[in-house]
């Protein structure tokens, strides 16, 4: 079987190299073989340059339009941050809740092995979960109260 493959890929790589060498020379008598022919319709698509995609002019447009102050409008609106940012608050609640799920239906199945590896029992694992939820909770509350004051003094 590696024979016959080796033939094949012998094959391809003399009709490659045959339809390459006829379209540098447009004057050699093309082959019939339908594999040159294949390969010359490729060998003359490679050689043809692509056309450009903007007009010859175009750089000269844009500079025109900048200097006049025109806006040319975008294919699409900016998206609305605020959407975004409730959108966000959302997802990471709704990922919370799903965490929280998991964790109190699979919890038992997981939480021991950890608990081992780490070697902690139940309550230093609970305390600092506790201390964790802590931390994000006050820093939550922070970013809270700085936001707030910022908003109350650009008033």
């Amino acid at each position: 079987m590696n024979n016959h493959h080796d033939e094949f890929d012998e094959r391809e790589w003399l009709a490659q190299e045959r339809a390459r060498l006829e379209a540098r020379n447009p004057g050699a008598t093309p082959a019939d073989d339908p594999m040159v022919a294949r390969y010359r319709k490729l060998s003359h698509a490679l050689r043809t340059p692509m056309d450009d995609a903007l007009p010859a002019d175009f750089a000269a447009n844009v500079a025109r339009l900048a200097q006049a102050g025109i806006v040319v409008d975008a294919p699409f609106e900016a998206p609305d941050p605020i959407l975004e940012r409730k959108l966000t608050g959302v997802f990471v609640g709704l990922f919370a809740v799903a965490a929280v799920v998991v964790a109190a239906m699979y919890g038992s199945q997981w939480l021991p092995p950890i608990l081992g590896l780490l070697h902690l029992d139940s309550a230093v694992a609970v305390n600092w979960a506790m201390a964790l939820a802590a931390c994000v909770g006050a820093t939550w509350a922070t970013e809270q109260l700085r936001r707030h004051k910022g908003s109350t003094h650009a008033a």
